[in-house]
C-alpha cells in the first residue's frame, strides 16, 4: 500500500486545484521559506482527521481556507483529496484504491467522503486505526514534532509505541468495553431499584389479588342468580306489556268515536259563532257610525250653540248701538230746535246792532271807522276760528268715546283668547319641557353611549397593547430561559469538570479524591484551583505556571509524604507537592524591578497579577515571583535586555522570553477554558446565571402585572358593555317617549297656532281702534291747546277795542251810549254766534257718533246674518243627524237582538262542545295513562333486556335457554342480597389488582432475568477487559522490546556508534508505564536528554523513528524538515537510512537540504509565482537527465 495521489483546491496557500502524484520510494518537496510547502503535510494531516487548528498552525478551523491575496477574492470553501493503494488490503476495505475527502466551509460546516460516499470523521479515524497512519501516528512528522519526541513526559512517549504495537483499536475498544461497562453498571443499579421497589410492591398487591379472585367467584356466583331473576323480571314486564298495549287499543277505538263528535259539534259551534261574530261585528260597525254621527251632532250642536252666542252678541250689540243712535238723534233734534232760536234771536240782534252801528257811524263823524274795523275784524275772525276749534274738539271727544267703548269690548274678548292662549301655552310648555327632557335624556344616554364605545376601543386598544406586552414579555422569558438554560447546561458541566478534576493527571486526581473523602490530611488543593486571575492575565500566568498548575499545596511535609504513599499503593501515578511549611517565595529583586517598572510594555510581576489567600501567598511568589509578564513579544525582548536575559518573561498572548533568551510562541488554542479560566468561567456563570434569575423574577413580576390588568381590563370591557346595553335601552325608551311629547306638543302648537291667529285678528282690530283712539286724542289736545290760544287771542283784540272805545267815549258821550250799544249787541250777537257754532259743532258731533253707530249697526248686522246662517246650516246638520242617529239606534236595536239570540245559541253550542271536549279528554287521560303504562312497561322490559344485553352480553333467548326464571323468585332474591353483602364484606375491591399482580410477577421475572443477563454481560465485558489488556500487554512488551533493540542498532547507525537504550518507567504497569529514551553520543558520558545538543536530539528522534519503522513500517511517511537541525554529515547518514527504509515505506520529505534531495526519486518544487498562491513543479530524478513535469 502507498500514497498514489493528493488533490488539494483551496487549501492554506493553494488556491487553485493542485494535484499531487506519488510513487513509492522517497519523494522530495522543496521550495523557498514561506512557498507553503509545508502546507502539503498540513494537508495530509488534515483529511486523516485532524481536528486541531493548533496543529495545523492555525487559530481556527476556518484558517485553513484559503483566504486570499493581492490579487485574489477568498473563496468560501477547502478541499483535500488522498488517493490510496490498496491492493495489498492493508486498509480493511475489499477496495484497490481508496480515496479518502475531507471538506469544510467557511460557515464552519464539514464532510467527510470515503470513495465518494459520505461518511463521519470516525467512520475515516477508525479506517486508519492500528495502520499507522493516524493523525497522531508516526507517520506523520511535522515542524518541531520531532525534538518533541524526546521532550515529552515518558508518558506521553507511549503513542508512537502504541500504534506500533497495534493497541490502539484495542484501546479504542476497550473504551468502549468501558463505558458500556459502566452503562451496565448503571443499568444493574438501576434495575436493583426497581427489583426492590417492585418486591415492596409485590406483598399487598398480591393480597389484594386474592381478595379480588374471591370477589369475583361471589360475583360470578350473584350474576347466574341476578340474571335469572332478570329473565323473570322480563317474563313480568312482557305480560304487563300486552295488557297495557291491549287496553291502548280499545281505549283509541272509543278516542276516535268521541273525536268525531267533538269534530261535529265543533264545527256547528264555529258556524253559530261565526254569524254571533258576523252580528257583533255589524253593530260594532253601526256602534262606530253611531258614535261618528253622535259626535259629529255634538260639534254640530257646539257651532249651533256658538253661532247662537255670537249672534245674540251681534244683536245685543246692535240693540245697544240702536239705542244709542235713538238718543243721538233725539239730541241733535234738540240741538237743532235750540239753533233754529238762536239763530232768531241773533237775526234780532244783527238788525238792532246794525241800526245802531248806523247812528254811531253818524255820531262818530270824525271817529276813524278802519280802525275799529280792524280790530272787530280781528276779533270776527278769532271768534269764528274758536268756534271752529270748539266744533273740531267735541267731534274728537266723540270718536275717543266710541273707540274706548270698542276696545273695551275687543278687551273682554282678548280675556277669553289670552286665557285660551295661556292654558294651550302651558300645556305646549310642558309637552315641551317633557321633550326636551326626554330629548336631554337620549342625548345623555347618546352621550354616554359614545363614551362607552370610546371606552370601549380605548379598552381594547390598551387591551391589545397590554397583549402585544405580554408577548413581548413571553418572548423575553422565553429567551432569557434559554439562556439560563444553557447558562444552566454550562454551569452544570464545568461544575462536573470541577468535581470529577477533568484535566488533571490521574496521581492529582487521585490525591484530590482522597482528600474529599477525609482520606489525606493537609491538603489545600491543586494550585489551579487555590488562585484567582484576571481573564486578561489567564494566558500568561497559565503559561508561566504551565505543569505547575497541577501542583498539589499542602501543609507540611509529612503531608506530602502520605500523599506521595497513597499514589505508590494505588499505582496511581505521580504529583508534584508543594509544602506550605517549607516553600520560599522568590521574588525580583529591588534593582531588577527598578529598572523595569515604567518601561513600556511592562505589566507586572506575574505574582502580583494572581488574587489568593494568605497562607498560600508563599507558593505563588515560590512560582511566579520572578516571572516578569509584558504586553506583546517585543516589550518582552526589550524587558529581557535590561534585565540581561536573566529573568523569565511571558507576554499576554503567552508567548515566553527564557532566561538566557530562547523565545517560545505562537498560536495559543485549546478546545475549552483551562484550569485557570475554568474557575473563573464558573464564577461568571453563576454570576449570569444570579443576574438572570433576578431578569426573570423581573419579567415574570411585569408579566404577571400585565396579565392583572389584562384581566382587569376585561372585567371593565365587561362592565362597560354593560353600561352600553343598559344605555341603548335606556336611549329607546327616551326616544319613544320625546316622540310621544313631540306628536303632543306639535298638536297642541296646531291649536295653539290657531288660537294665536284669532287673538292675532283681534288684536288688529284692537290695534286699530286703539290708533284712531290716540289719533283723535292727539287731535283733541292739539283742538283744545287750539282753544285756548285763540281765547287768549280774542281777549287780547277785545282789550285792544275796549282801550279804542275807551279813548272814543272822552270825545263824546253819545258816541260812547251808541258804542256801548253797540258793543252790547255786538256781544250778544257774538255770544249767540258762539251758541249757534256750540250747537253746530254738537249736531256734528252727533252726527258723527251716529254715522260710527250705524256703521257698527251695519258690522253687527253682517255678524248676526253670518251667525244665522251657521245657526241654520247648523240645525239643518242636527236635523240630518237626528234622522240618522234614530235609524242608526233602530237598527242597532234590531241587530243587537238578533245577536243575544245568536249569543244563546253560542253558548248552548259550547256547553255542548265542552261536555264532548270533557268526555274526549277523560277518553285521553285514560288513553295517556294507558299508554303510559305500556311505555312505562315497555322501557322497563327494554331496561331490563339492555341491563342483560350491556352487563351480561347476553340475548333474552340465550339468557332464558341457559339461566330459566327461578321457581322461588323470593328465595333468589334473599340468596343474591346475601352473596351481595359477602362481597360488600370484602370491602374495596380492585379487580384490576389480579392483571396488576400478574404483569407485576412478570415484571419481576423479567427484571430479574434482565439482572442476571446484565451481571453476565458485566462478567463478560470484564473479561474481555481483562483479555485485551492481557494483549495489549503482550504486544506492548513485544513490540517495545523489538523497537528497543532496533533502536539501539539505528542509534549506532546513524551517530556511527554510541549506546541508546529504552527503558520502561514501571515495567510492571505495561499499559499506563512511561518510556525513558537513554541516549550516549560517541565520545560522551551518559547524560540527561535536555543536555544534548539540537542535532543530537533530532538525530536520536530519529533513530527512535526507524527503529519504530523497523519494527512496525507504515505505508508511507511524511517528514516535514526533520532534518534541519543537522549537519551535512549527519543529513547523508539521514538520508541513507531512508533509502535503506524505502523499501517498505513511501517516504514524502519536505526539506530544504542538499543531502536529503540528492536521495530522492521524485523533487517537487513549491513556489509562489504569483504572490500569496502555492503551485508546484515536479522533477523525477534518475540516471539520465532529470525529466521536469508541472504538477
Amino acid at each position: 500500500m502507498f500514497l498514489k495521489r493528493i488533490d488539494v483546491v483551496g487549501f492554506k496557500s493553494f488556491a487553485d486545484k493542485t494535484g499531487i502524484d506519488f510513487s513509492p520510494g522517497i519523494t522530495a518537496v522543496v521550495g523557498p521559506n514561506g512557498s507553503g510547502k509545508s502546507n502539503i503535510a498540513d494537508a495530509i494531516r488534515w483529511v486523516l482527521g485532524e481536528q486541531s487548528a493548533k496543529n495545523l498552525r492555525g487559530s481556527k478551523m476556518e484558517d485553513v481556507i484559503f483566504a486570499g491575496s493581492e490579487t485574489r477574492r477568498p473563496i468560501n470553501f477547502c478541499e483535500v483529496t488522498l488517493t490510496l493503494d490498496n491492493t495489498d488490503r492493508h486498509l480493511p476495505v475489499v477496495f484497490d484504491e481508496v480515496t479518502v475527502t475531507r471538506r469544510v466551509y467557511r460557515s464552519g460546516e464539514s464532510e467527510y467522503f470515503i470513495n465518494r460516499q459520505p461518511c463521519r470523521l470516525r467512520d475515516i479515524t477508525e479506517l486508519f486505526m492500528d495502520s499507522g497512519m493516524g493523525r497522531e501516528s508516526y507517520s506523520i512528522i511535522g515542524q518541531g514534532r520531532i525534538e518533541e519526541m524526546l521532550s515529552t513526559r515518558p508518558e506521553d512517549r507511549r503513542g508512537p509505541f502504541e500504534d506500533a504495537a497495534g493497541i490502539v483499536k484495542f484501546k479504542f475498544r476497550k473504551r468502549e468495553a468501558e463505558r458500556k461497562l459502566e452503562e451496565t453498571a448503571a443499568n444493574i443499579v438501576r434495575v436493583d431499584d426497581l427489583l426492590s421497589e417492585l418486591q415492596r410492591q409485590a406483598g399487598p398487591l398480591q393480597v389484594e389479588a386474592e381478595r379480588a379472585r374471591r370477589y369475583q367467584a361471589l360475583e360470578a356466583e350473584w350474576k347466574a342468580i341476578d340474571i335469572a331473576l332478570l329473565v323473570a323480571e322480563i317474563d313480568q314486564l312482557n305480560h304487563r306489556w300486552r295488557e297495557a298495549s291491549a287496553t291502548v287499543e280499545d281505549l283509541s277505538r272509543l278516542r276516535i268515536q268521541q273525536a268525531q263528535a267533538v269534530a261535529e259539534r265543533e264545527t256547528a259551534f264555529q258556524e253559530t259563532r261565526r254569524r254571533f261574530e258576523e252580528a257583533a261585528a255589524a253593530a260594532d260597525t253601526l256602534q262606530k257610525r253611531l258614535m261618528e254621527d253622535l259626535q259629529a251632532r255634538q260639534r254640530s250642536e257646539g257651532d249651533l250653540a256658538l253661532a247662537r252666542e255670537r249672534l245674540a252678541n251681534a244683536q245685543a250689540v246692535i240693540a245697544d248701538r240702536e239705542a244709542q243712535r235713538q238718543q243721538v238723534a233725539v239730541e241733535w233734534e234738540e240741538l237743532r230746535r235750540q239753533r233754529e232760536q238762536v239763530d232768531a234771536r241773533r237775526a234780532e240782534v244783527r238788525s238792532h246792532r246794525e241800526g245802531q252801528a248806523a247812528a254811531l257811524e253818524a255820531a262818530l263823524g270824525a271817529v276813524d271807522p278802519k280802525a275799529r274795523q280792524r280790530l272787530e275784524d280781528d276779533i270776527a275772525r278769532l271768534n269764528a276760528d274758536l268756534i271752529e276749534a270748539h266744533h273740531q274738539a267735541a267731534s274728537l271727544r266723540n270718536e275717543l268715546k266710541l273707540a274706548e267703548e270698542s276696545i273695551a269690548q275687543e278687551d273682554r274678548r282678548r280675556e277669553r283668547l289670552d286665557a285660551d292662549l295661556q292654558r294651550l301655552r302651558e300645556e305646549a310648555k310642558r309637552y315641551a319641557a317633557e321633550e326636551t327632557r326626554w330629548s336631554e335624556a337620549a342625548a345623555e344616554q347618546q352621550a354616554q353611549m359614545r363614551a362607552a364605545e370610546a371606552e370601549l376601543e380605548e379598552l381594547g386598544r390598551q387591551v391589545q397593547a397590554l397583549g402585544q406586552e405580554d408577548a413581548a414579555l413571553a418572548a423575553r422569558l422565553n429567551e432569557l430561559k434559554a439562556r439560563m438554560a444553557s447558562l444552566s447546561s454550562r454551569h452544570d458541566l464545568l461544575r462536573e469538570l470541577e468535581e470529577g478534576y477533568d484535566g488533571y493527571a490521574l496521581g492529582v486526581k487521585t490525591v484530590l479524591q482522597a482528600s474529599a473523602k477525609q482520606r489525606l490530611q493537609g491538603v489545600h488543593g491543586a494550585l489551579a484551583t487555590l488562585v484567582e486571575v484576571a481573564k486578561e492575565h489567564e494566558t500568561a500566568v497559565e503559561v508561566a505556571l504551565g505543569g505547575a498548575l497541577q501542583n498539589i499545596v499542602v501543609e507540611t511535609e509529612e503531608d506530602a509524604r502520605a500523599a506521595i504513599d497513597l499514589l505508590k499503593r494505588r499505582q496511581a501515578g505521580r504529583a508534584t507537592f508543594l509544602p506550605i511549611s517549607v516553600i520560599k517565595p522568590r521574588r525580583l529583586s529591588a534593582q531588577d524591578l527598578e529598572r523595569v517598572r515604567g518601561t513600556p510594555g511592562f505589566v507586572g510581576v506575574a505574582s502580583d497579577l494572581v488574587r489568593c489567600r494568605p497562607e498560600h501567598r508563599g507558593v505563588v511568589e515560590h512560582l511566579l515571583g520572578n516571572v516578569v509578564v509584558a504586553e506583546r513579544l517585543v516589550d518582552a525582548n526589550a524587558l529581557a535586555r535590561r534585565l540581561d536575559y536573566r529573568v523569565r518573561i511571558v507576554t499576554r498572548e503567552g508567548d515566553v522570553v527564557s532566561p538566557g533568551g530562547a523565545m517560545t510562541g505562537g498560536s495559543h488554542h485549546r478546545r475549552g477554558p483551562g484550569l485557570l479560566g475554568r474557575s473563573r468561567e464558573r464564577r461568571e456563570v453563576e454570576r449570569h446565571l444570579e443576574a438572570c434569575r433576578e431578569a426573570e423574577a423581573q419579567l415574570v413580576a411585569e408579566q404577571s402585572a400585565v396579565r392583572g390588568r389584562i384581566s382587569a381590563l376585561g372585567r371593565q370591557q365587561q362592565a362597560v358593555w354593560e353600561r352600553l346595553e343598559e344605555s341603548k335601552t335606556a336611549l329607546a325608551a327616551a326616544e319613544a317617549a320625546a316622540q310621544e311629547a313631540r306628536t303632543r306638543r306639535q298638536s297642541v302648537q296646531e291649536r295653539l297656532d290657531s288660537v294665536r291667529w284669532d287673538a292675532d285678528q283681534l288684536q288688529q282690530g284692537q290695534d286699530a281702534w286703539r290708533a284712531r283712539a290716540a289719533e283723535a286724542a292727539q287731535r283733541l289736545v292739539l283742538a283744545e291747546a287750539e282753544i285756548r290760544k285763540l281765547e287768549s287771542m280774542l281777549s287780547d283784540a277785545r282789550a285792544r277795542l275796549a282801550a279804542w272805545d275807551a279813548e272814543a267815549s272822552a270825545r263824546q258821550e253819545t258816541v260812547t251810549a251808541l258804542r256801548v250799544e253797540v258793543a252790547r249787541l255786538e256781544q250778544e250777537e257774538e255770544a249767540l254766534s258762539h251758541q249757534v257754532r256750540d250747537l253746530d259743532d254738537r249736531m256734528h258731533r252727533l252726527a258723527s257718533r251716529r254715522s260710527l253707530l250705524e256703521k257698527d249697526i251695519a258690522v253687527q248686522a253682517d255678524a248676526a246674518l253670518q251667525a244665522e246662517d251657521a245657526i241654520a246650516e247648523a240645525s239643518a246638520r242636527l236635523e240630518a243627524l237626528a234622522g240618522q242617529v234614530v235609524d242608526l239606534e233602530a237598527q242597532l236595536e234590531e241587530i243587537r237582538q238578533s245577536r243575544s239570540g245568536l249569543e244563546a245559541e253560542v253558548a248552548e253550542g259550547e256547553r255542548r262542545l265542552r261536555e264532548a271536549q270533557r268526555a274526549l279528554a277523560e277518553l285521553d287521560e285514560r288513553l295517556h295513562r294507558a299508554e303510559v303504562q305500556a311505555e312505562r312497561a315497555d322501557l322497563e322490559l327494554n331496561h331490563a333486556l339492555r341491563k342483560l344485553g350491556e352487563s351480561y352480553q347476553m340475548t333474552y333467548e340465550w339468557a332464558r335457554g341457559h339461566h330459566p326464571p327461578p321457581e322461588d323468585v323470593e328465595a333468589a332474591k334473599r340468596e343474591a342480597d346475601r352473596l351481595r353483602r359477602a362481597m360488600a364484606d370484602l370491602g374495596t375491591v380492585r379487580t384490576g389488582a389480579i392483571e396488576e399482580w400478574e404483569r407485576l410477577s412478570q415484571r419481576l421475572q423479567f427484571l430479574t432475568d434482565e439482572r442476571n443477563d446484565l451481571e453476565q454481560a458485566r462478567a463478560n465485558l470484564n473479561r474481555v477487559i481483562a483479555e485485551m489488556d492481557e494483549e495489549m500487554a503482550r504486544r506492548f512488551r513485544q513490540t517495545f522490546e523489538q523497537i528497543r533493540a532496533e533502536f539501539q542498532v539505528s542509534f549506532r547507525q546513524l551517530f556511527d556508534g554510541g549506546r541508546a537504550d529504552l527503558t520502561l518507567t514501571e515495567p510492571d504497569q505495561p499499559l499506563t508505564t512511561g518510556i525513558e529514551v537513554i541516549a550516549q553520543p560517541p565520545g560522551k558520558k551518559l547524560q540527561n536528554l535536555n543536555l544534548l545538543s539540537g542535532g543530537e536530539r533530532a538525530l536520536t528522534a530519529m533513530a527512535l523513528l526507524f527503529a519504530i519503522l523497523k519494527v512496525r513500517p507504515v505505508p508511507f511517511c511524511v517528514l516535514d524538515e526533520v532534518e534541519a537541525a543537522l549537519d551535512e554529515a549527519n543529513v547523508s547518514r539521514f538520508a541513507q537510512q531512508l533509502r535503506r527504509f524505502s523499501d517498505e515505506t513511501q517516504f514524502i520529505v519536505i526539506t530544504h537540504r542538499r543531502g536529503t534531495m540528492e536521495e530522492a526519486d521524485v523533487l517537487y518544487g513549491v513556489t509562489m509565482q504569483e504572490s500569496g498562491v502555492s503551485s508546484l513543479i515536479g522533477v523525477r530524478l534518475g540516471d539520465d537527465e532529470p525529466e521536469f513535469e508541472s504538477a
